[in-house]
């Protein structure tokens, strides 16, 4: 069974495409043994074939832009693989491709690296504190207009 997001990045002008063409994980939330699996044989192929991994934590995109609370797969790859994490701030991109839209509209947008975070001491009783840790590197380093409302 194929992932909601699966079934609806595809009739995304370009991305879509490139998105089947690049064969990107796809990842089933709606059964949990499967996307156990599917995180599994990525982190694999990751560290089997020196690869970089971008996921995009929050799992969906906001309607409004502000930060959503973090599922907990990049800290299973992280665990996995025990390569470092790096987060990546975007911001603005909720008003270049709103949520349910295939328009992109020009919109100013930014990208910011933020040093890398070592996982290799990470350990798995611990992975909620790990969410919420990056959880708040992230809020921390959105303008007001997308941190999360408390």
């Amino acid at each position: 069974m194929m992932s909601k997001f699966f079934l609806q990045i595809i009739w995304y002008p370009l991305l879509g495409q490139l998105y089947l063409l690049a064969n990107h994980l796809r990842i089933d939330r709606s059964n949990p043994a499967s996307a156990i699996e599917s995180l599994k044989k990525a982190a694999h192929d990751v560290v089997k074939n020196n690869l970089s991994l971008i996921i995009f934590p929050e799992g969906t995109r906001s309607e409004t832009g502000r930060l959503l609370p973090f599922k907990k797969g990049f800290v299973h790859m992280a665990l996995q693989t025990r390569l470092p994490v790096v987060p990546i701030i975007l911001t603005g991109t909720h008003l270049a491709w709103k949520k349910n839209s295939l328009r992109v509209r020009p919109a100013p947008l930014s990208v910011r690296y933020l040093p890398p975070i070592k996982s290799d001491d990470w350990n798995e009783d611990k992975i909620s504190e790990y969410v919420d840790m990056v959880h708040a590197l992230y809020d921390k380093h959105l303008p007001e207009s997308q941190k999360p409302l408390v």
